[in-house]
C-alpha cells in the first residue's frame, strides 16, 4: 500500500490503522519522516503488531532515536542539512566567482542510524 501522511503523525496514525485493515500481513513500514513513523508505531501497538512489523524512517530526530532505543523503530536515516547548506553555499560563492561547480546532483552523505550506533547521534 502506499499512502500519503502528509509528513503528520496523527494522520500517519489513521492512515496506518487504515492500512492494517486492508492488509493485516504487512510486515514493514517505510515512512519518508520520523512524525510519520511514530505515528504508524502507535497504530502497530494498538493493533497488537508493535515488534512484527518493521518501521523504518528518514530523519534522525531525538524522537526517532528514542523509539529506537526502545525498539519500536528499526531504523531512521539522518540526513546531514549543515553539509547541504555549506556545499550550497559553496557552491554559490565559487559562481559568483565566475567558476563552475558540478552540473547535476551533489549527493550528500546519509547516516544509517541503528540500535547499534544510536547512543553516537544522541
Amino acid at each position: 500500500a502506499n499512502q500519503t501522511a502528509q509528513f503528520d503523525r496523527a494522520t500517519a496514525l489513521s492512515v496506518t490503522e487504515n492500512i492494517l485493515q486492508a492488509h493485516p500481513d504487512i510486515v514493514g513500514i517505510f515512512a519518508e519522516n520520523d512524525e510519520m513513523a511514530l505515528g504508524a508505531i502507535q497504530a502497530l501497538t494498538a493493533a497488537g503488531k508493535a515488534g512484527k512489523v518493521l518501521v523504518t524512517a528518514i530523519d534522525g530526530t531525538a524522537d526517532g532515536m528514542t523509539a529506537i532505543v526502545a525498539g519500536t523503530l528499526l531504523e531512521t536515516i539522518a540526513q546531514q542539512p549543515d553539509f547541504m547548506g555549506k556545499t550550497a553555499v559553496d557552491y554559490c560563492v565559487t559562481l559568483a566567482g565566475g567558476g563552475t561547480v558540478p552540473s547535476g546532483f551533489t549527493a550528500s552523505p546519509l547516516i544509517e542510524i541503528t540500535k547499534t550506533n544510536v547512543s553516537q547521534y544522541q
